[in-house]
């Protein structure tokens, strides 16, 4: 079956707001030893490090003191109410030491950050970072990378295995392993090295052939177009032009632009360059990102048989981020 994926020191000196207007002056001190400078703001603190200009905001970093009193570093949440803090709180005392910003807040609390942990977390440093890597790809990207897909033995027995699977997964939305034995114990098997399956209305493993009598063009021999699954759901996948319901909840003057947006998206998904066809064979088993690539197939004759399942996408971005992978 021809199956059709398309590609979506020195301290410093402290600085003290007394005798200070923070609506009209500002110091700034620098720690030469950690390359930083901040400079008190009335409403944030700007901290230069590593090349960046980081908008701290007052509250937000004493929402985000990680002290014994305001955090419990062993199971990562907030002893401090988020609720309680002063909205126009300022600290009195900022200084850098030891590549730590320290902060003095009324009432003699201390805050320490560590700078790079302030650079990692800031709104200007997460700008500057990928959250999760991507590849944007069309066929001939795809197959010039050369992607090998993952060997049944290896995968089920080598983490590492498992680890460059999802990095490729990560990448490019779609991955592959071959050589699973053509059961749906294997699949199911094969699956569960990568996440947790989701129980659907279709229990957890499905397996059919060609039944047009199931009153579903996906149970037939017909050509399905590219489109993604389940987006009937609560919580879909994403789009599908064969399940898409009645369009009554767009106004009159807006159902001529839907369609005109939905003319203009078919015609870019349905461009040769947009089209990585894949013969699947008994034994190969595909991984698909639901909300990045569509598939569908071509029309064919004779006996087709299918195995599968829905992966939960958050324990699969899970299970990337415990082997180090950016997701």
């Amino acid at each position: 079956m021809l199956t059709m994926l398309n590609r979506i020191l020195r301290p410093a000196l402290k600085v003290r707001n007394t005798q200070l207007s923070w609506r009209h002056k500002t110091q700034i001190r620098a720690c030469a030893a950690s390359s930083a400078t901040f400079q008190p703001l009335e409403d944030c603190l700007v901290l230069n490090y590593g090349g960046t200009a980081m908008h701290l905001n007052y509250v937000w970093l004493r929402d985000h003191c990680r002290s014994a009193a305001s955090y419990n570093s062993s199971t990562n949440q907030r002893n401090l109410d988020t609720g309680s803090i002063d909205l126009t709180i300022r600290p009195d005392d900022a200084t850098v030491q030891n590549g730590h910003l320290i902060l003095t807040w009324p009432g003699g609390h201390v805050s320490k950050y560590s700078l790079s942990w302030l650079a990692e977390n800031s709104y200007e440093g997460k700008k500057q970072s990928t959250i999760q890597p991507r590849i944007l790809w069309n066929s001939h990207i795809y197959e010039e990378a050369n992607i090998p897909s993952a060997k049944w033995d290896t995968f089920m027995s080598c983490d590492d295995e498992v680890k460059k699977f999802l990095q490729n997964y990560l990448l490019y939305g779609i991955a592959f392993v071959d050589d699973v034995p053509a059961t749906v114990e294997a699949t199911e098997a094969v699956t569960q090295r990568v996440s947790l399956i989701r129980e659907t209305t279709y229990g957890r493993m499905w397996c059919f052939t060609s039944d047009f009598s199931r009153g579903d063009t996906a149970y037939s021999q017909l050509a399905l177009d590219r489109h993604t699954d389940t987006s009937y759901f609560q919580e879909p996948c994403g789009y599908n032009n064969y399940d898409r319901s009645v369009i009554n909840t767009v106004p009159h003057d807006l159902v001529q632009r839907w369609y005109e947006a939905h003319r203009e998206l078919t015609t870019e998904l349905r461009r040769p360059e947009n089209e990585l066809w894949v013969k699947l064979t008994p034994g190969k088993v595909i991984f698909i990102d639901n909300w990045r690539v569509m598939h569908g197939r071509d029309s064919f004759t004779g006996l087709r048989q299918l195995c599968g399942c829905y992966l939960t996408r958050d324990d699969v971005l899970s299970s990337a981020r415990c082997f180090g992978l950016q997701a």
